[in-house]
């Protein structure tokens, strides 16, 4: 079981000692924690060593001046240390014996020291006497290990002598590193999406869970690190780099302040990530997840914990630039958003009153500035990456952070704002008086518009749409007979009830050449007889404004269909039979009785009223006798004309008045049903005697 982390500020201390092995003969350094070499020695005599040796399952010999140096060691089983025994044969007293840092090549070829050889437990020599003397060291992965011993014996003449120990190691339960790596990408394809951001994240959190801190300095591999569980930044940095190769995540390696840490590009962006101080169980700053601070920072919020990578990103040949922070943790996470919102009605109120810049203490003003100066900058961009307006009109907001050390106790932490406002364009003015026209081709002006609530579309007898200009912003709100909005839906005009609030219903009225344009406020783009048919039943949507007749139209005051008067509404299938009407609804009659219709201007439809005043008013699907003017379209209808008669709408919802199931028969009742050209709902309209 992984051991607690100690305390952060600990850790901080130490990492300021973290140092790359500074010897050119190892091709790779990575910090380990290894004990000082063994001290035990045997029993037998000079004369005896010879004899020893051979008991050994292998040896390694060094001669020079007649001196003939021994090492002996036998396979140690997993979780042991392997002794070597070194001893002479010749030479005099003085004879001593060093172990050099063990190199650790792996199965892949590539190879590294497993511990740090400026440290001092390894550059001291040890008096092998007569007895000889035995180095120590637990080899813990398959591969293979070389080792340098080197004698001396000054009383002989021996000032350097040097041979290497080769151990070979292949113990399924001593897995290589590349085995492990290779073992954890697998894990973490199947437990992620396969995104290199999810990869990314996952190996950073499983690297974390593997190893400690080694606080002396010592053991600094990706060997030491995934099976010893101990290592310095050298370690994590390597372990890291190991596994983005794996993955298939391109990265890199960065040095500052004698640390190290990883790049890696994600998705086309590079970013940073120091998983050496991500490596803590502390919780000191709220919600602020610790373990994460350094996953996906910039070049410039890295330099806040590491001063020397300043210089690094500054240089003209510098391979990792990070200047992007959408791969942050905080940010894709979502906490960012959820931190810069809880600033968003203090900036709306500066919004408001138009302040071209301003500042905002931050929240987090007790929190140290090499903390909260990464977070805040976070936050900073997430507040970017918002929209912001003021009236309905967007602004263009930059917020910066802004982390100020005045002392080692005292600082100052502000979010400062430079906004731009769009210049307030001019109110279009008036281009036709208010009122209900008729929208008809300038191609073919005997046909023009009709809107319904599934589009609109040419027709041969065009519905008034009343036309209302709204001096708030210069546009026109045109609406069919009841109020419903012409209304843009994707490149389709649908007729739809209630006012939206914002632009899908608003238009613009243009004087063109021959005519008029109406274009949407929403997307400037203008209504258009798709195709340029001019033909009933064709759509009339919205195109790219382009100025062809197909976009022109005339805009012409309805005309009365029937003059005012009373009618007898009578079947076109059988002129014996006509409407009757009621409180209770209409029906087909033998006697039909006289309908009184009356032009309305305003609108460009006709009330219909029976005997006495009562309206004609559509209640659900059926149509009855209302006393009283309701003032809405429910007693509003268009006559329209038809090849064999006239057609009586409803202005309420563009229903026609049908005889329901056309029996043609007394008493059947008479409603409303969409509209669909039957002989059902073609009237006569004949006077009245």
């Amino acid at each position: 079981m992984k051991k607690t982390k100690p305390v952060a500020l600990a850790l901080l201390v130490a990492m300021t000692f973290c140092f790359k092995a500074p010897s050119p003969s190892y091709a790779e350094t990575a910090d380990a924690s290894l004990d000082v070499p063994s001290t035990t020695t045997a029993d037998a005599g000079n004369s005896e060593a010879t004899e020893l040796s051979a008991t050994y399952a292998h040896t390694v010999t060094a001669e020079q001046n007649g001196i003939t140096f021994t090492i002996g060691w036998n396979d140690a089983p997993a979780g042991s240390e392997t002794t070597f025994h070194v001893s002479q044969i010749g030479g005099s007293s003085s004879a001593k014996a060093r172990m050099d840092v063990p190199t650790y090549w792996d199965i892949d070829n590539s190879q590294e020291s497993v511990c740090d050889p400026s440290r001092d437990q390894w550059g001291g020599y040890y008096e092998l006497g007569e007895n000889g003397y035995d180095f120590s060291f637990e080899l813990t992965a398959s591969g293979t290990y070389r080792i340098n011993f080197y004698f001396m014996d000054t009383g002989s003449g021996i000032w350097y002598l040097r041979t290497t120990v080769v151990v070979e190691i292949n113990d399924a339960a001593r897995p290589s590193v590349t085995q492990i790596v290779n073992n954890a990408v697998a894990q973490c394809r199947a437990e992620t999406s396969g995104s290199e951001y999810d990869m990314a994240l996952w190996l950073h959190d499983w690297v974390l869970d593997q190893l400690e801190y080694d606080h002396s300095l010592n053991y600094c591999s990706a060997e030491s690190g995934l099976t010893r569980g101990l290592g310095t930044c050298e370690s994590y940095q390597r372990i890291y780099a190991k596994l983005l190769n794996a993955a298939g995540i391109a990265n890199g390696r960065i040095e500052g302040n004698g640390h190290t840490w990883n790049a890696a590009r994600i998705d086309g962006k590079w970013c940073q990530m120091d998983l050496t101080w991500d490596d803590t169980n502390d919780n000191w700053y709220g919600d602020l997840d610790q373990r994460h601070l350094y996953f996906g920072l910039t070049d410039e919020l890295m330099a806040i914990a590491h001063s020397d990578h300043a210089k690094n990103y500054q240089a003209s040949d510098y391979a990792y630039r990070s200047d992007d922070l959408s791969n942050n943790f905080f940010v894709r996470s979502g906490k960012a958003d959820e931190w810069a919102k809880a600033y968003a009605e203090r900036i709306q109120q500066h919004l408001d009153a138009r302040e071209e810049s301003f500042s905002i203490d931050a929240d987090n003003g007790t929190i140290p500035p090499s903390i909260s100066g990464i977070q805040n900058a976070i936050v900073a961009y997430a507040m970017n990456q918002q929209e912001w307006s003021v009236g309905g009109a967007s602004v263009a907001l930059k917020a910066t952070s802004n982390v100020t050390t005045v002392s080692s106790r005292e600082w100052t932490a502000k979010y400062e704002f430079e906004v731009k406002y769009p210049e307030m364009p001019s109110i279009p003015k008036r281009t036709i008086d208010d009122g209900p026209y008729l929208v008809s081709s300038t191609i073919d002006p005997s046909v023009g518009v009709a809107a319904s609530a599934a589009g609109c579309s040419m027709a041969a007898s065009p519905q008034a749409l009343s036309f209302s200009y709204d001096a708030a912003t210069g546009l026109y709100r045109i609406s069919a007979a009841g109020g419903r909005l012409l209304t843009l839906s994707g490149s389709r005009v649908v007729l739809a009830s209630g006012e939206r609030g914002d632009a899908s219903q608003l238009w613009s009225v243009e004087p063109r050449a021959a005519g008029w344009a109406i274009v949407s406020a929403a997307d400037g783009r203008a209504l258009d007889d798709w195709g340029s048919s001019v033909t009933p039943g064709s759509t009339v949507g919205v195109h790219t404004e382009n100025g062809s007749r197909a976009q022109t139209w005339s805009l012409g005051p309805q005309a009365p269909t029937v003059p005012d008067g009373p009618y007898l509404v009578s079947s076109t299938i059988d002129p014996s039979v006509g409407v009757a009407a009621s409180a209770a609804g209409c029906s087909m009659a033998a006697s039909p009785q006289a309908l009184s219709f009356s032009y309305d201007a305003a609108t460009g439809l006709y009330r219909i009223s029976a005997a006495g005043g009562r309206l004609l008013t559509l209640s659900g699907s059926r149509v009855v006798l209302a006393s009283g003017e309701r003032g809405d379209a429910s007693q509003l209808w268009s006559v329209e004309p038809r090849a064999a008669g006239w057609a009586i709408v409803s202005a309420a919802d563009g229903r026609a008045l049908d005889d329901w199931g056309s029996s043609v028969t007394p008493g059947s009742t008479v409603g409303v049903h969409t509209e669909n050209g039957s002989r059902a709902q073609t009237w006569s309209l004949g006077a009245a005697v």
